[in-house]
């Protein structure tokens, strides 16, 4: 699929998205205003998030600050930057007080997630946080399952679904310096090895 006609169809989904109005409450603007996924057309890393955070729907895009440092530290560690890589989420409205979502918000927004990863085609989806984690696992019932902490398998197939579902960086905030450190690192690693054999 030509680049340019992977960019037309993320604009067409960008703007079904910008439009939404199927869950009462939510894609308003400054409230629960939504975003559709950043980054390149054709990224062969995608990362896939929950929901948009406050901080993210003022950006417009996924992961800014918060727990979204940690992803630029991996990036930063992989070589690599943030529109390089595809990043979204399974609802792409932000829900108000970051609470989490609710089943039909998901259910409704799924597709979106689905036709953008349709388009980009990426190797390695790595997933964040429960909701990413069933979705993903549902949408690719045929992807290989990475270990995490990330652990390189022995030899990649062509025209496979790498699945990696590190925990949600959110929750590292209860844990003690020493526990996160080795988080940004092996993202990182994995990061890089999804741009090799992609």
């Amino acid at each position: 699929m030509a680049t340019d006609t992977r960019r037309r169809q993320l604009r067409l989904i960008a703007n079904g998205i910008s439009t939404c109005r199927q869950c009462p409450d939510m894609n308003e603007p400054g409230v629960t205003a939504s975003a559709p996924g950043y980054g390149s057309a054709h990224a062969p890393v995608a990362i896939v998030g929950q929901s948009l955070c406050r901080k993210c729907m003022e950006s417009g895009i996924p992961f800014t600050g918060g727990s979204g440092t940690y992803i630029d530290r991996a990036l930063e560690l992989a070589g690599r930057e943030k529109p390089e890589l595809f990043i979204t989420n399974v609802v792409h409205c932000h829900p108000e007080d970051d609470r989490k979502s609710y089943r039909y918000e998901i259910d409704n927004c799924r597709h979106f997630l689905h036709e953008e990863l349709d388009v980009v085609s990426p190797r390695l989806i790595i997933g964040l946080g429960e909701d990413a984690e069933k979705v993903l696992s549902e949408r690719y019932p045929d992807g290989h399952r990475l270990q995490w902490p990330f652990v390189e398998p022995r030899k990649s197939k062509p025209d496979l679904t790498y699945l990696l579902f590190p925990e949600h960086p959110g929750s590292l905030r209860f844990k003690k310096t020493a526990e996160r450190a080795y988080y940004s690192p092996s993202l990182a690693r994995a990061i890089a090895w999804g741009f090799e054999v992609g």
